[in-house]
């Protein structure tokens, strides 16, 4: 398969190969031909292969580049398609504060790049919470229509996230607005308080607020 994906001018495959006796029969077998016209592969000009990777999945970096040459590459930005994604929620209880998902997620993102240095491939786009978990009330309200199911997957899927991978080596910086720290069930615990102060004294200020516009 490897050598199938070099394709000439017309999409065919460039180099054929020749198959062994197994698979001859396999082929004659599921195609119902004779196995004389199984003797070789090619992939066709309507056939297409296609595929996704977050180049931070450590199993497939570095990629090799006798492999990369074979396909075409387009890059897919951090915030691709954000515009699909509405929704706003209540949180916090002892501070209550209305939140929405999409400027929150591009302040933590602005946070971990510019104070942290945290790569790109580490930050999260718009669809990290499921589109299904942030339905809203209607097209007019988009008012989150499962406030506790939000924040019990902001809690588990985001803040799990941040603590134990893209800010863990400064998880105390980025969760300073929590009395403690040290335990991820503490910060879970401040945010049903405090909600997003849990991020610091500024962070609204100098991250959420900006990103409003």
């Amino acid at each position: 398969v490897f050598q199938l994906l070099d394709r000439d001018d017309d999409g065919v495959s460039e180099y054929e190969i020749q198959t062994s006796e197994d698979i001859r029969r396999y082929l004659a077998k599921e195609l119902k031909c004779d196995v004389e016209k199984c003797n070789k592969i090619k992939i066709p000009n309507n056939m297409f292969i296609w595929a996704t990777m977050n180049s931070a999945d450590q199993g497939v970096f570095p990629m090799d580049t006798a492999f990369k040459r074979r396909w075409d590459f387009e890059y897919l930005g951090i915030n691709e398609k954000q515009d699909k994604i509405k929704g706003r929620v209540m949180v916090g209880s002892n501070a209550t504060q209305e939140i929405e998902w999409n400027v929150l997620r591009r302040a933590i993102n602005e946070k971990l790049a510019k104070e942290y240095k945290v790569n790109e491939d580490k930050l999260m786009g718009p669809f990290f919470i499921s589109k299904h978990v942030l339905k809203t009330v209607s097209e007019e309200d988009d008012t989150i229509m499962d406030a506790p199911r939000f924040i019990e997957i902001f809690k588990s899927k985001v803040i799990m996230y941040l603590y134990e991978d893209a800010a863990k080596q400064h998880k105390h910086k980025l969760f300073s607005g929590c009395e403690d720290t040290t335990k991820y069930s503490a910060v879970c615990d401040s945010f049903d308080k405090i909600g997003i102060q849990i991020f610091g004294e500024d962070f609204e200020e100098v991250y959420y607020n900006p990103q409003k516009g």
